[in-house]
């Protein structure tokens, strides 16, 4: 498409905006069952509109800015259990991943370049690996989709720089046994991150949503940073990711020295140089916006929706669940059937769900409801027994 040479009124082009875009899905509109992230909180796109301009890639120009991010990254650091926490708002748990394993990879020093980390692990630690040339190894899953320990542990050698434990699968939100991790990486003196992307803003909150809570946090000794999503079940704008590190001398490993900015000099803590400082509002005012209460409100929602919905699959004939949900992400097999081809009648009939080996996700996000899930269950049970 080539560009006119005159610009064009502002009003008609929202409005064609709106209908070529019109085919896209929304949350609103209840068909979107595989995603991890949601609809924002509603204070959030009118905080982000209003500070939209702010690059706190150049923090010098907006050293309030950095003051508010020092702050929320304290804020999700407590809610996990840190106590000294340094970190940033980044873009997304695979560009805080890429960022915990170069920091392990730097204070690994030459000669250390094996990760030891669970098969079902996020792809963003083969993107890491092949930008750092580094080895992972993956180790099985047991029954319960957790990393068989005594096989990780057997995996540990001289080469071997990180353990990561993963809090909240891609496939099945199951959370590694941290506790035993972080014994593990205590005892090899390994660097211990924790991808938490998703279970970082459901596991602070089980409990007091009454349910079991596995371990997880800085309360774990071993653990040396943590990625969590404030944009996934903490409701923020996308993007917004964040990585958390135990403390200041940790995070100096992911630190980059810029000496050319508007701002003056600085040390950036992150891989992209251009940083939105609306992602960084946006995530404070939600956070203050829903207080505790409110977190742990949204996930009992969440939680109880997964467990009547568990039970709804369980009954229906021809569908089974792969494991009992740990969090809010269940995955359904279908008997007698190939899970490729029903994932593509799903989605033909305009329900956009997460395929795995052998089965489909579902997430039962903030704008997920029953009445939602009554009619994919209705339509999943029609291709299953059709």
């Amino acid at each position: 498409m080539q560009l006119k040479v005159d610009g064009q009124d502002s009003e008609l082009l929202l409005t064609e905006l709106e209908k070529r875009l019109s085919p896209d899905l929304t949350f609103e509109g209840g068909h979107i069952l595989g995603s991890m992230c949601s609809s924002p909180d509603p204070i959030v796109p009118e905080v982000f509109a209003r500070f939209i301009e702010k690059n706190i890639g150049d923090p010098g120009l907006f050293p309030a800015t950095v003051a508010l991010e020092h702050e929320v990254v304290e804020t999700i650091g407590a809610l996990i259990g840190g106590t000294a926490v340094s970190g940033s708002i980044l873009t997304g748990g695979t560009e805080a991943n890429i960022l915990a394993m170069w920091a392990a990879k730097r204070r690994a020093g030459g000669g250390r370049r094996q990760v030891v980390l669970s098969e079902s692990a996020h792809f963003s630690f083969d993107k890491a690996a092949d930008l750092m040339d580094l080895e992972l190894l993956r180790v099985p899953v047991d029954s319960s989709h957790r990393v068989k320990i005594d096989e990780l542990r057997a995996a540990i050698g001289d080469k071997t720089m990180a353990v990561v434990g993963i809090a909240g699968s891609t496939g099945l939100g199951a959370v590694d046994p941290l506790e035993d991790l972080s014994s593990i990486a205590l005892e090899n003196d390994l660097y211990f991150h924790v991808d938490g992307a998703f279970g970082g803003f459901v596991l602070p909150f089980l409990r007091e949503a009454g349910y079991r809570a596995p371990a997880f946090g800085f309360s774990l000794p071993g653990v040396s940073s943590i990625t969590i999503d404030p944009h996934k079940m903490g409701r923020s704008a996308i993007p917004a990711g964040c990585l958390v590190f135990r403390d200041a001398q940790l995070a100096k490993f992911a630190e980059t020295n810029v000496t050319y900015l508007a701002g003056g000099e600085t040390n950036q803590r992150t891989i992209t140089g251009t940083r939105s400082g609306a992602s960084v509002a946006a995530v404070w005012a939600v956070l203050h916006h829903l207080g505790r209460s409110g977190l742990v409100a949204n996930v009992k929602r969440a939680m109880d929706m997964t467990s009547w919905f568990a039970d709804a699959v369980a009954g229906t004939p021809g569908l089974s669940l792969v494991v009992d949900p740990t969090l809010n992400v269940v995955g359904i097999r279908a008997e007698g059937c190939r899970m490729p081809e029903v994932a593509t009648r799903l989605r033909r009939r305009g329900w956009a769900v997460s395929l795995f080996d052998g089965y489909v996700r579902i997430v039962i996000m903030p704008h997920v409801s029953r009445e939602h899930l009554r009619r994919f269950l209705d339509a999943l049970s029609g291709i299953v027994q059709g």
